[in-house]
């Protein structure tokens, strides 16, 4: 009976051992092969649209009525200029336009009094030889009082422009940052005064290796933290990845933040990429 009992007795091979391991060690195994779906990574915040506000002409400055840190609305006053000199340039202009029609009415009559005596009606322009025309027209003076008043028309112009940049105007509502004048400092042409960012449009840049791209799809949610408050949170979309790897090995991404209360742009926060349940 022994004897029989020994040769009925039959030895898994190896493999089939394997194959018989319960479904939680081949869990186990393939979770070694997944990559942690949670990364977190340094990023800074970037203002989506903000605008450098410079004044076009060197004047003394008469007034800065904002401050950093400032909420603005769009079309404010923000900084002006001492304009009585555009404003006595203007007026300079207006005269020499007026001065210059003056010219061209007096030189148009002269004009037609050249065409007469060349035998020619000036009441009937298409009868009069272009020749005879234009040398009536610079016997006359008339060509040269015409090209007078445009250009006087075109300082006009400049001057008044002048006058409008003057004064410096919120583009778009935001907050007020870099402002670096204050009233009775002499303005310097494209020098900034301020600049206004648009503090509803903001978003968070940060780099991942490549090897951690594909957690990241446009439409991705992250969690943002503020260095300086780690009790603060806020959410964000990626909706910008730039489809090249620089020489460090990384890819940059951008998400927009769907609130932006406190933030500041190129302020460091703290990414949180966190895998969604199924």
């Amino acid at each position: 009976m022994a004897l029989l009992a020994g040769c009925g007795k039959k030895e898994m091979p190896v493999d089939a051992t394997k194959a018989a391991s319960s479904p939680t060690e081949k869990a186990a195994d393939a979770e070694e092969d997944v990559p942690d779906a949670r990364l977190t990574t340094i990023g800074k915040v970037v203002a989506t649209r903000y605008a450098d506000l410079a004044f076009e002409t060197a004047l003394p400055i008469e007034r800065v009525l904002v401050r950093n840190g400032q909420h603005v609305k769009q079309g404010q006053t923000l900084a002006v200029l001492e304009v009585f000199k555009l404003r006595n340039a203007i007026e300079q202009q207006e005269q020499a336009i007026e001065k210059a029609q003056l010219e061209m009415e007096q030189a148009d009559l002269k004009m037609q009094d050249v065409i007469i005596t060349q035998g020619y009606d000036p009441d009937k322009a298409s009868a009069v030889p272009d020749k005879v025309r234009h040398n009536a027209d610079v016997k006359s003076g008339y060509a040269l009082s015409k090209s007078e008043l445009a250009a006087a028309r075109t300082r006009l112009a400049a001057a008044q422009h002048e006058l409008r940049s003057g004064t410096l105007t919120a583009p778009f509502d935001g907050v007020v940052a870099n402002l670096s004048v204050q009233a009775h400092q002499l303005a310097q042409p494209s020098q900034v005064v301020c600049r206004v960012i648009d503090d509803k449009e903001m978003q968070v840049e940060f780099h991942v290796m490549e090897t951690e791209l594909p957690l990241f799809k446009t439409g991705t949610e992250v969690t943002v933290i503020p260095l300086v408050d780690k009790t603060a949170r806020h959410k964000a979309v990626v909706n910008e990845i730039n489809p090249m790897v620089d020489a460090q090995g990384t890819v940059t991404i951008r998400a927009r933040l769907t609130t932006a209360t406190d933030l500041f742009d190129g302020m460091n926060v703290e990414v949180i990429r966190i895998p969604q349940i199924p």
